[in-house]
């Protein structure tokens, strides 16, 4: 579908694991099929992801050189996305799925059984979601001389009766992008729909969850 836009914002900042994103590009853009890169864009303030992503075959025309001042550290990649709907001037019916470097390990069946799960929910946005290894029901806040205050209020003592919970992942984001200004800064709202995908997927964010998932990868 031509109204799919595959977007991925990669800045050149990256305090834990510097230079992450210029690591991991090949692996997003080699799993991405030829057929799709009129449909392929980058937002970057990186000229070496630029000049990587012109070799790769991605159009020159569909790559953003972001200003500085949406690449710090305090941006929201909504702000980003905003820019990038702007500059690319994508139409308000198009369908925009994010893919951050960072989950290099995705693969295109991924994505597609994602979209597909999209489309088939009617859904005007997605996230995904993951299983979490400890309820929110039993975390504090930790507060001065030595006390804490709970996280949300309860007074329930069995584990069995927490809610369900789970943790909100970016490993594939699909939005509209008359849908865009409605969510938040994580790109949610009450109305996204949530994929579920492994407990396992690590969001790169540091040398070591690298060598992590490339043990997963080799094993």
């Amino acid at each position: 579908m031509n109204n799919i836009k595959y977007v991925i914002p990669c800045r050149a900042g990256s305090k834990e694991f510097p230079g992450k994103n210029r690591k991991l590009l090949s692996y997003t853009i080699n799993s991405i099929p030829k057929n799709q890169y009129d449909n392929l864009f980058f937002t970057t303030d990186d000229e070496i992801i630029i000049n990587e992503c012109l070799k790769c075959g991605v159009h020159q025309q569909n790559i953003l050189k972001r200003n500085l001042e949406l690449a710090l550290d305090i941006t929201s990649t909504k702000e980003t996305m905003l820019n990038a709907v702007q500059e690319f001037k994508f139409d308000k019916n198009d369908i925009i799925v994010m893919l951050y470097l960072t989950y290099y390990l995705r693969t295109w069946q991924d994505i597609t059984n994602i979209i597909n799960f999209y489309q088939q929910n009617n859904a005007k946005s997605l996230l995904c979601k993951k299983e979490i290894k400890t309820s929110p029901f039993l975390m504090m806040y930790e507060l001065e001389n030595h006390k804490g205050k709970q996280v949300i209020q309860h007074d329930l003592y069995r584990r069995q009766d927490y809610p369900k919970c789970f943790e909100i992942s970016h490993f594939v984001s699909i939005f509209e992008v008359q849908e865009l200004e409605n969510l938040n800064n994580n790109l949610y709202n009450e109305n996204t729909i949530f994929y579920p995908i492994s407990k396992w997927t690590i969001d790169v964010d540091s040398q070591e969850d690298f060598k992590q998932e490339e043990r997963i990868l080799y094993e």
